[in-house]
C-alpha cells in the first residue's frame, strides 16, 4: 500500500518554496541503494516482510510501487552498488556470505563465504562497499556474532577470493563502518569500542593496510554512529563533519541533525533523515556554511530512519524502523519529462563528443552527467550543443539536460 502526501516547505535561507511530493510504502527493509541507469531503488527485504522476504526488492520511485522481488538469501542486511551499475552486493545476518545481484539480468549470482576463525567462528558482513572502478571487487567489514567486540577485520574480495592483507585487531584499529574515497583509499569508523577511531586505510592488489588512526574523531561516546563520504569529507549521523583532506579534523557540525545521511551531488547538499522522539524530519544542509537549507516534517511515519539515498535530481528515499519506505520529490528543482521536442543525443555509444539535437524554440541551459550510483561527474552549459565526454571512464552514464523552460530530460548513454 502507498500513501501520498503533497506538502510545502519554506526554504530557511533562500527566497523560494520547495514543493514536496511524499510517498510512503508499507515495506519492511534493511538497506537501500539507487541505480541511476535503471532509475530504480533496490532494497534488502528480510523474512519479516512475509512471502516475498529474503529478497532484493525493485522499487519504481516515480510510480511509486514495489515492482518485483528476487530471492537473494537468508536475511539480507547491508547493500552496496558498483559504480558502473553492474552489480549490487548484499550481506546477510542469516548466513556468513556475500552475494551478488546482476542489475541488468535482475538475477542473483555469485555468492562467497567470508571465512572464519578456528575458535571464534564464521565471519559475517557488518558493512560492505564496492571498490570504485572494479565491479568484481568488494571491501567487507567483517564481524563475529558470538563475541564482543564483534569486529573480525576489513578485507577485500575479488570475485569471492580474499586478498592477502587484512586489517584486523592485531594489525589495526576497529573499522565497523567503511566508505571509499577512491579505489586506493578506504575510511573506517569504530562505533563499537570507546576508542571511537576514524581510520584511513590503503587498498591495493595485495589487500588492505592501516595507514592512519585518529582516536575520538568525532568526539563523544558515539556507539552506532555511521557516516558517508563525499568531497573529501566524512558526514556523520550525529551531524559532525570530518575534513579528511589531510589529517582529519572536525570542520563543522550540522545543528539538530540526527539520523542517516546521504550526499546530494546534483545540488551539493548534505541530506539527513533526522529522528527525534520517534518523529521524522527530512533536512538538507549547506556543506560549506553548515546552515540548514530546508526541512520537511514527515507526517504519519514514526520510529527512526535506517538508511537514506539520493535518487537523481530532487528525489530522495529512506526507510524506517516502523517498516516504511519514504520517497520524496522536490518538484521545484524542475519537472522531469520524457525525451520529447525532437531531442536526440548522438552518437550513442560515443568515445569523445555527444551532440544534442533539440527543437529550435528551446535551448539547453545545463548538462549534467551522473554515474550509476548517482555521483555527478560532469556539469556545464553545452558548447555548440555538444558535450565532451572524452575524460570519462568507459561505462554507462545518465545525461540530465535542463532547457530554458526548466524542463529536465534524462537519457542513458554509453561511453566507449
Amino acid at each position: 500500500m502507498k500513501k501520498i502526501l503533497i506538502l510545502l516547505s519554506v526554504f530557511s535561507f533562500v527566497p523560494a518554496f520547495a514543493q514536496w511530493e511524499a510517498n510512503v510504502l508499507d515495506l519492511t527493509t534493511n538497506d537501500l541503494v539507487y541505480d541511476a541507469v535503471t532509475n530504480k531503488l533496490y532494497a534488502s527485504i528480510p523474512s519479516a516482510n512475509g512471502s516475498n522476504g529474503n529478497s532484493i526488492g525493485i522499487i519504481n520511485i516515480q510510480t511509486p510501487t514495489l515492482e518485483n522481488t528476487v530471492f537473494i538469501g537468508s536475511e539480507p542486511t547491508v547493500l552496496c552498488i558498483t559504480d558502473d551499475g553492474q552489480y549490487i552486493y548484499a550481506g546477510f545476518s542469516g548466513s556468513a556470505i556475500v552475494r551478488r545481484f546482476n542489475i541488468a539480468a535482475q538475477t542473483a549470482g555469485l555468492q562467497f563465504a567470508l571465512g572464519s576463525d578456528s575458535f571464534l567462528g564464521q565471519f559475517y558482513a557488518a558493512d560492505i562497499e564496492a571498490v570504485p572502478g572494479q565491479p568484481g571487487a568488494v571491501a567487507v567489514s567483517r564481524k563475529y556474532t558470538s563475541v564482543s567486540p564483534e569486529f573480525a577485520g576489513v578485507a577485500v574480495y575479488d570475485e569471492g577470493v580474499v586478498r592477502a592483507s587484512v586489517v584486523n585487531r592485531s594489525g589495526g584499529e576497529i573499522s565497523n563502518q567503511i566508505e571509499f574515497k577512491d579505489s586506493t583509499t578506504l575510511f573506517g569508523y569504530n562505533n563499537e569500542t570507546t576508542g571511537f577511531d576514524f581510520n584511513r586505510m590503503a587498498v591495493n592488489a595485495g589487500g588492505v593496510t592501516l595507514v592512519g588512526n585518529y582516536g575520538n574523531t568525532p568526539s563523544g561516546y558515539n556507539f552506532s554512529l555511521d557516516f558517508t563520504f563525499a568531497q573529501d569529507k566524512a558526514f556523520f549521523t550525529n551531524g559532525s563533519v570530518v575534513d579528511a583532506t589531510a589529517t582529519p579534523f572536525i570542520s563543522g557540525t550540522f545543528a539538530n541533525a540526527n539520523g542517516p545521511v546521504a550526499y546530494d551531488y546534483a545540488n551539493n547538499l548534505a541530506c539527513y533523515a533526522s529522528s527525534q522522539n520517534e518523529s521524522l524530519t527530512f533536512k538538507r544542509y549547506n556543506p560549506e556554511t553548515f546552515l540548514l537549507q530546508d526541512a520537511l516534517a514527515i507526517n504519519g511515519v514514526f520510529g527512526n530512519a535506517k538508511s537514506i539515498v539520493t535518487c537523481g535530481n530532487g528525489y530522495y528515499a529512506f526507510n524506517t524502523t516502523d517498516n516504511k519506505v519514504v520517497i520524496l520529490h522536490d518538484t521545484s528543482l524542475g519537472i522531469e519529462v520524457p525525451i520529447a521536442n525532437g531531442l536526440k543525443l548522438y552518437p550513442n555509444p560515443a568515445s569523445d563528443i555527444v551532440k544534442i539535437d533539440i527543437a529550435n524554440s528551446l535551448t539547453i541551459e545545463k548538462a549534467a552527467i551522473f554515474g550509476s550510483t548517482g555521483i555527478k561527474v560532469y556539469e556545464s552549459k553545452p558548447d555548440n550543443k555538444s558535450i565532451n565526454i572524452s575524460n570519462l571512464s568507459s561505462g554507462v552514464y545518465l545525461v540530465q539536460l535542463t532547457d530554458n523552460n526548466n524542463n529536465i530530460y534524462t537519457k542513458k548513454i554509453i561511453k566507449l
